[in-house]
């Protein structure tokens, strides 16, 4: 959708318009397909680890303030990572990896049936409906997805990776700005974890017109992979084009 603000602009230009809805819309698709981590299909046979550093937006479209270089505060994070001390016994560690081969054989009702059995086991665990949730998700059932990952957020309110595939779901349903409250929960939580930042710099890359806050997002999640996703850095230097050029 075109901004009001902007539609003079594209009137005059309708050449240009076309050009850039293509080009959205080209890169949307890259996304989608060539991260596993936008859309939940990565394989994960327990509540995984990994690491990352808040963000300082106000919340307001391209009124983003940080420090000169945003990425260098995530390297200086020295909390505890909240989902570290979970113990998972070898009982549910081989479970989860026999749901982690359903899911890439689709049995998705099969696997639905483990881990409903985990959870009945386990109802203290938040790990059984955030799977539960991604596996609703790949069958694009939404309004399900949703009510596993809230259950999940319900036995723990700070595990990162529910609240990561929250935003998941709720930009899948076009809710951006519940998805971005979601994924800033996230990135508060556990700043270290690099998926939050990236699927925020998507959101507001393509469907909030935040370029401002895309650039500070896929610069945090370079400097948390090691700057190793060479089609991060393309965005990167796209949106450093588009905002130079006034876009």
């Amino acid at each position: 959708m075109i901004r009001q603000k902007n539609w003079r602009r594209w009137k005059v230009f309708p050449f240009k318009l076309v050009s850039n809805l293509m080009m959205n819309n080209f890169r949307l698709i890259l996304i989608l397909l060539s991260l596993g981590v936008l859309s939940a299909c990565s394989t994960l046979t327990t509540e995984p680890k990994v690491t990352e550093q808040p963000s300082k937006s106000d919340g307001d479209e391209g009124q983003v303030t940080e420090e000169a270089n945003p990425a260098n505060s995530l390297l200086a994070f020295e909390g505890n990572d909240p989902m570290a001390d979970i113990q998972i016994n070898p009982e549910i560690t081989k479970s989860y990896s026999q749901v982690a081969q359903l899911n890439q054989s689709k049995k998705y009702s099969q696997a639905l049936t483990v881990l409903d059995k985990i959870k009945s086991q386990y109802p203290q665990l938040s790990g059984p409906d955030y799977q539960r949730a991604r596996i609703f998700l790949q069958q694009q059932q939404l309004d399900k997805a949703l009510e596993a990952i809230d259950l999940s957020l319900k036995n723990n309110q700070r595990n990162y990776y529910s609240l990561n595939l929250k935003g998941i779901i709720l930009r899948e349903q076009g809710k951006f700005t519940e998805a971005k409250q979601v994924y800033l929960k996230a990135i508060e939580i556990y700043p270290p974890y690099p998926n939050s930042h990236l699927n925020l710099g998507v959101l507001a890359d393509i469907y909030l017109r935040d370029s401002a806050l895309a650039l500070i997002k896929y610069q945090q999640y370079q400097a948390l992979t090691n700057g190793t996703d060479k089609k991060v850095t393309n965005w990167i230097i796209e949106i450093e084009r588009r905002i130079k050029a006034g876009g």
